[in-house]
């Protein structure tokens, strides 16, 4: 198996990722070098295909990080960390006039330095550290490259450190452009191989998953009997198989008729996934509608065999087909619900190890998928608070049902009235409630 590896990378560190590549791997590695570590995110426009994305470190994938989460490629950095501090600082003990003595240095996080300090019991009061941690952690201290830079100068025209150590490639050229003693921090090896191993984890990962079986079923919902409705059948039939044939023409599916008004597809997790991402599958429901009147309900599964992947598409069109709205819905192989694709899709689980939820189920007669759309329901909206009608409208339910399952709920502790609102100055005003915080925390 050959795992496509792109390196987003400065050109200089380039050699050193492929100097940790082993002759034997099974790696194909493709260079994307910058100046600049912030035009890391443009280089993934130039990437046509790749299986892992490796990082030359934390601040090129901080910049391009959520371009990748959007094109949903798995990606690895080599971590600046406390190897690194230390391969660095005993570096510069060995080849710099006066050791340690009055230096400057930034890196991710400074607690990094703190430690090593301590652990080989050596003062860290000659120092003067500068970090950067909103690179590796949410909320941490603010990344501003020019301001690195100043640290650095400011240190050196002072008199205050006569040496510099710097975790960016850029800091680095532009300190020795202004002619101050400096270094980039040293990576180890280990660090290097252990990314690399790491994306080639990710990248058979991926390929496993993206070979998966996946099957999905494509059904046009019946419509009032008569000879009309049974030639309005017929010519969204045609046009069905013809949107059908079009959706999966550049991938290795294939299509079979089950009967009159439904079609079953054969293909891998890859490209069905790839015609979710691109919304050629809402594309297909859309132009049925429009053409045939008619509605259409798509279901896609996912598995390890092919009846797997059949059973759980059969789940996915029963959900698609509880609103008379031409949808479609996907169910993993984790049994992880998905859908509707052609609207901001909701995720909830058919099933769950934790306890207060299976607890929950049993003692209030609702469904496991029910008790997780109503926690899905309320994380999503951020906020714990919601009536029945609420529920109504995005289980896709009757509000005759939803306050049933409301009724249970409250019988049995997991929710509470908080409350109540009249949206309209005449009828009665509506309850409000909301779910125990223990069940939002797990």
């Amino acid at each position: 198996m050959i795992i496509r590896i792109a390196a987003i990378s400065s050109e200089e560190f380039v050699p050193r990722i492929r100097k940790n590549i082993h002759a034997d791997a099974n790696i194909h590695l493709t260079a994307y070098t910058y100046q600049n570590p912030k035009e890391s995110a443009a280089l993934l426009d130039l990437i046509d295909d790749c299986d892992v994305l490796l990082f030359a470190g934390p601040l090129p994938y901080f910049f391009a990080k959520e371009k990748t989460e959007q094109k949903k490629w798995p990606a690895v950095y080599i971590p600046s960390d406390e190897y690194t501090i230390s391969l660095s600082l005993f570096h510069t003990m060995l080849h710099v006039q006066g050791g340690l003595d009055r230096i400057s240095i930034d890196m991710p996080k400074a607690v990094y330095i703190e430690k090593v300090a301590e652990e080989l019991d050596i003062p860290s009061t000659p120092w003067f550290v500068t970090d950067y941690s909103e690179i590796v952690e949410e909320g941490g201290t603010r990344f501003d490259v020019e301001q690195v830079i100043r640290f650095h100068r400011e240190h050196w025209e002072s008199g205050e450190s006569k040496f510099a150590l710097t975790g960016v490639d850029y800091v680095y050229t532009r300190l020795r452009e202004l002619n101050i003693p400096c270094a980039p921090l040293i990576v180890p090896d280990k660090n290097i191989r252990d990314a690399i191993q790491q994306a080639v984890a990710y990248g058979q990962l991926k390929i496993s998953k993206n070979s998966q079986i996946a099957v999905g079923i494509a059904a046009i919902n019946q419509v009032e009997a008569g000879y009309q409705a049974e030639s309005q059948m017929q010519d969204a039939t045609i046009i069905l198989l013809q949107e059908l044939l079009e959706l999966v023409k550049e991938t290795d599916a294939s299509i079979q008729k089950l009967g009159m008004d439904q079609f079953i597809i054969y293909g891998t997790r890859g490209s069905i996934e790839q015609m979710m991402e691109y919304g050629k599958i809402a594309h297909v429901l859309e132009n049925v509608s429009r053409l045939c009147k008619v509605t259409v309900s798509m279901g896609f599964g996912f598995g390890l065999t092919a009846k797997e992947a059949e059973a759980n598409a059969r789940i996915a069109i029963y959900h698609a087909r509880k609103t008379q709205e031409s949808n479609a819905y996907l169910v993993t192989d984790e049994k992880e619900v998905i859908g509707p694709v052609n609207t901001e899709a909701k995720i909830f689980q058919l099933k769950s190890e934790n306890k207060a939820v299976l607890e929950i189920a049993e003692k209030s007669g609702s469904s496991v998928a029910t008790i997780n759309k109503l926690i899905q329901y309320v994380k999503l909206r951020r906020d714990n608070r919601f009536t029945a009608t609420d529920l109504a409208e995005y289980l896709q339910i009757s509000r005759r049902s939803s306050e049933r399952t409301v009724k249970k709920l409250i019988d049995h502790q997991v929710i509470e009235v908080v409350g109540e609102e009249q949206p309209y100055q005449q009828g009665r005003p509506r309850a409000v409630y909301r779910f125990n915080h223990h069940l939002l925390s797990r």
